[in-house]
């Protein structure tokens, strides 16, 4: 999960599994993280102008966010979602953080807790077991 450092740049719509995770993290995860869940929400219809601008090049399904369309920002605080944890399809223990800035979903992190990589994103069975 690099920082800003060797970052893969890509121009791409969110790939299927993207966007269910996204949508699972804005809908339950910030309720898991204790979160403000109305705020959460507020993001889902960005989901539709969502587009995968950069990707982690260690292995890990960690991709940078930006709209379609550009928007008055907000500011530049960064605004932490959803944050937690579970399992990947491969087993590996996984952290999944939902990050927004200037009021625009920016990240999705997904971290592997025991440095495993590569591994994909959770189906919707493990991320039923998130909770």
């Amino acid at each position: 999960m690099g920082g800003g450092v060797g970052r893969i740049t890509e121009s791409r719509g969110l790939s299927v599994d993207e966007r269910r995770v996204l949508q699972w993290l804005l809908t339950f995860g910030a309720q898991i993280t204790g979160t403000d869940t109305a705020h959460a929400a507020a993001f889902l219809p960005q989901l539709d102008r969502l587009r995968v601008i950069g990707r982690c090049p260690c292995g890990c399904p960690t991709i940078d966010l930006a709209l379609e369309s550009p928007h008055l920002a907000d500011g530049d605080v960064s605004d932490t979602l959803a944050d937690v944890e579970g399992r990947s399809p491969e087993g590996t223990e996984i952290g999944l953080i939902l990050r927004a800035k200037a009021g625009s979903l920016s990240r999705l992190e997904a971290y592997a807790r025991d440095g495993l990589v590569p591994f994909s994103l959770p189906t919707d069975e493990e991320l039923a077991t998130f909770w």
